[in-house]
């Protein structure tokens, strides 16, 4: 388990000891990965503070089959019960000032790497995690091979 330092809040990432061989754009993936971790230093940010407790995002790689799945959790406000997957919808949004279009694009990359977006309720209590799905065998669907960001990458431990 690696420690991320941020001045308010415990980031951790966690991932298997073994290299998980994976095909990827690695800049979009890394776009989509930075937006759901702002995103939950945004929901942390909006719980009030004296309720806060001890605020934390864990990112967790794994592969499971044919994919590689990556967990980002957090202690925020979490994710509204009805309509929750309407956010993943362009333009909308329940933050004052939000776009409506960080989880639409996330779900565009995922979905281009033959995978997907789930937003679910964080199980260790409080707080929301987004599953990020990628296919780990093949080229990325959707991505030319031909991009210089389009590698076939080893997902370190």
């Amino acid at each position: 388990m690696m420690r991320i330092a941020h001045p308010d809040i415990a980031i951790s990432a966690s991932a298997p000891d073994r290299p998980i061989d994976a095909a990827f754009d690695r800049r979009l993936l890394s776009q989509a990965v930075t937006n759901i971790i702002k995103n939950a230093t945004e929901a942390i940010g909006a719980v009030p503070e004296a309720e806060r407790g001890s605020p934390a995002i864990e990112v967790a790689v794994r592969q499971e089959e044919d994919e590689v799945i990556i967990d980002v959790s957090d202690t925020g406000k979490g994710f509204p019960a009805e309509g929750r997957q309407r956010l993943l919808e362009p333009y909308m949004t329940t933050r004052e000032g939000g776009t409506g279009l960080g989880l639409a694009i996330v779900g565009k990359i995922l979905e281009d790497h033959g995978g997907g977006i789930e937003l679910l309720d964080n199980p260790a209590g409080r707080g929301g995690l987004v599953r990020m799905r990628i296919r780990r065998a093949g080229e990325p669907v959707g991505i030319a091979s031909s991009l210089p960001h389009a590698d076939r990458l080893r997902v370190p431990a």
